[in-house]
């Protein structure tokens, strides 16, 4: 479970990063970029700004958008849906043990699940299982 995470983390990281560099170089204004993917102009400009901002559902757009491969962002939250669930089946001792090692608690994933995952999380986590 930790490894497929882990896994799909990094190549979440490596496509974000090259979502991010086409973004730099993206000739769009912040105006057309944001109508092109499905966000405000003033979403994509506080984004751009401050990249933590940044939503896994928004890399996937952006993803698409510079055609970009998607299946990182796809697997990536397919594994964090799943992971509540498998948390659940470990012991009490373990399923801490783990929530320590991704620096979340189930309740936290469940909520994040439920609204989008901030990217400055998947990369705080990235970097947790980076260290395990």
């Amino acid at each position: 479970m930790i490894d497929y995470l882990r896994t799909t983390l990094h190549s979440f990281v490596n496509n974000y990063q090259a979502v991010m560099w086409r973004l730099r170089e993206c000739s769009l204004n912040d105006e057309q970029l944001g109508i092109a993917v499905g966000l405000s102009g003033n979403a994509i400009r506080n984004r751009r700004s401050k990249p933590d901002l940044w939503k896994l559902s928004d890399v996937e757009r952006l993803a698409a958008h510079f055609t970009l491969p998607v299946t990182a962002c796809v697997q990536l939250n397919q594994a964090l849906h799943d992971l509540p669930i498998n948390l659940k089946k470990l012991s009490p001792e373990e399923r801490r043990r783990t929530e320590r090692k991704l620096l979340v608690k189930t309740a936290q994933l469940e909520s994040y699940n439920q609204s989008d995952w901030p990217v400055r999380n998947l990369l705080k986590m990235h970097q947790a299982l980076d260290k395990v």
